[in-house]
């Protein structure tokens, strides 16, 4: 019976010393922080993406949409409340992305949605679709590589193959003498 026991209690604490995964990459590379501790207000983690310099997700098309419903339902069997980057900045009747400023122009959401009121901030319910829930609440949270930054790297990055082929084209080409020092008759 000592030993049952003793086996137990080595499983439990082997299962509970597991790190929980929250780094995900999408199916075309994109790297997604998600974390669905239910402990963060909106602002709490939209904090958490900006320390981790990413922005709470912008679904802001189709294809991102797809991306992250996919990889969500491939995590969760039901959606755990998630916040993302959309809200109404308890000012206007429109919402928008927070990592953007741009208003929606694509939107996935749930029945009776969007509630408004005191509903301003948006996360992925349960049955995977968007609600406007109070900011206050707290939830998990799903950021994204930050857009900016994120393109100036593929810029730089670019330019750096751009560099390298000019390098590989310069070696590959015959030398050259140049007199710099030409003389001057006089």
């Amino acid at each position: 019976m000592k030993l049952l026991g003793l086996l137990l209690c080595t499983a439990i604490a082997v299962i509970s010393a597991q790190a929980v995964q929250k780094w995900h990459k999408s199916a075309d590379g994109s790297l997604f922080y998600i974390e669905n501790e239910r402990k963060f207000t909106w602002f709490g983690a939209w904090n958490e993406c900006a320390r981790k310099n990413m922005s709470l997700m912008a679904i802001d098309s189709y294809s991102k949409h797809v991306q992250i419903d996919t990889l969500i339902r491939k995590l969760y069997a039901a959606g755990p409340g998630l916040w993302i980057g959309g809200n109404d900045n308890d000012l206007t009747n429109r919402y928008e992305w927070s990592a953007t400023g741009e208003i929606f122009s694509f939107t996935y959401w749930g029945p009776n949605q969007p509630k408004r009121g005191v509903n301003h901030c948006i996360l992925i319910w349960d049955d995977f679709k968007w609600h406007d829930w109070p900011c206050t609440n707290k939830l998990g949270f799903v950021c994204e590589e930050n857009r900016f930054i994120k393109q100036k790297f593929q810029e730089l990055e670019a330019l750096q193959n751009e560099c390298d082929a000019m390098i590989t084209n310069l070696t590959k080409t015959p030398n050259i003498v140049l007199n710099i020092n030409p003389k001057i008759e006089q």
